[in-house]
């Protein structure tokens, strides 16, 4: 039994040591960072729809980060305005343990991804980005 829990538990470390990507899921993605991050709670001055389950965030530094939400969450969503970020944990930072509520909708999506991205063409006409 101790030789099936040595292994485990050294994959658990190796798993735990290695740096924090995008997933193997997660293709690149032009003027997107390939890096997973975290938003600082109530950083959050902008919010643009891209397509699908796909938000574009602006912190108040102005960075822009791209969020994949959860997959169909924001089917058939028009306004994207009022999302609110509700964290579940010690943290106060966005992160892929908050929530995030659509007003109106009655609407709770997790975040599957974020990652620092350069501005979205809807604010920016030579964005390099794409709403995917």
């Amino acid at each position: 039994m101790k030789r099936v829990m040595k292994p485990a538990l050294m994959i658990g470390v190796a798993l735990a040591a290695t740096p924090v990507t995008a997933s193997p899921a997660t293709k690149s993605l032009p003027g997107v960072s390939d890096k997973e991050t975290t938003i600082p709670q109530r950083e959050i001055k902008n919010v643009v729809h891209g397509h699908g389950d796909v938000v574009f965030v602006q912190g108040r530094t102005r960075q822009w980060y791209r969020v994949q939400l959860n997959e169909n969450c924001a089917r058939g969503v028009s306004n994207f305005s009022g999302l609110v970020f509700r964290h579940h944990g010690p943290s106060q930072q966005i992160d892929r343990f908050t929530t995030v509520v659509i007003p109106g909708e009655r609407r709770n999506c997790a975040i599957q991804s974020i990652r620092e991205s350069q501005p979205p063409p809807q604010v920016d006409s030579k964005s390099v980005v794409t709403l995917e």
